[in-house]
């Protein structure tokens, strides 16, 4: 379970001295960081920044300024979403990451078919990184299809799309955008004392969350993600890794 998502937790806002909302214990900012953003007294979860998310899935300690990092052709940031072509235990694939705190909107929609395109244009695979818990959404039904069609491309090319969802401790879990064929859940680390319990994978298919309005009437209970595993923070680069191996050729040789 991840900590409740609150404006103090941003990297952007964080002082010195951090408070954690789910066990109201305080931690200084150079041990969060250390720690990778998980809380040291009871292990939850604090959100990443988009930075700190880049920084998580390129598996690399001393990743370099982002503004910096960034400079590319390949890239299309603003404060609230990123794409980005990134390597991955030296596999490359196009990178999709939404901020969590962030409402859906038309142009994320666009940013996201960019990423869709570039992973078409190099026949990489696609990696979407989005919250599970999202605040809202300014788009409608009509405005996803497009997105939805490009997406069809993608499988219809044998290219991959890997949905990373984060803030998945909020009960059901759900989305305003596609997820991939392959969905993990980021979780907290296990911990001896707590035992965790966790959302059950949905018994229905994801593209169900992008149904018309009226057809949600019916059935007014937001929807569940079907998660095909729960894996924790620290070890996500990892198990990408694994998977993008399987979905890989070759990797790419850093000269």
């Amino acid at each position: 379970m991840e900590t409740t998502r609150n404006s103090e937790l941003t990297e952007e806002s964080i002082s010195l001295w951090q408070k954690c909302t789910a066990c109201s214990e305080v931690s200084f900012r150079g041990e969060l960081e250390r720690n990778g953003f998980i809380c040291p007294k009871c292990k939850e979860l604090f959100p990443l920044s988009i930075e700190n998310r880049l920084k998580l899935l390129s598996g690399d300690d001393d990743f370099p300024d982002i503004t910096d990092t960034l400079a590319s052709e390949t890239v299309n940031t603003t404060n609230d979403v990123l794409v980005t072509e990134e390597n991955i235990a030296g596999y490359p694939i196009s990178l999709f990451i939404l901020d969590p705190d962030s409402a859906v909107l038309k142009q994320h929609l666009t940013v996201f078919s960019e990423a869709i395109a570039d992973a078409l244009e190099k026949s990489i695979p696609l990696l979407s990184v989005f919250t599970a818990n999202p605040t809202a959404a300014e788009i409608s039904f009509s405005e996803i299809v497009p997105l939805l069609l490009h997406l069809e491309q993608l499988a219809q090319n044998s290219l991959p799309h890997l949905t990373i969802l984060t803030e998945t401790g909020t009960g059901q879990l759900k989305s305003h955008l596609p997820v991939g064929e392959i969905v993990i859940a980021e979780c907290a680390p296990l911990s001896e004392n707590t035992p965790r319990s966790y959302p059950q994978p949905a018994l229905h298919a994801p593209e169900e969350q992008l149904l018309p309005e009226k057809n949600r009437e019916l059935n007014p209970s937001p929807p569940d993600i079907s998660v095909d595993c729960y894996i924790q923070r620290s070890e996500l680069h990892t198990v990408l890794g694994r998977l993008l191996k399987f979905f890989t050729t070759s990797p790419t040789i850093e000269t």
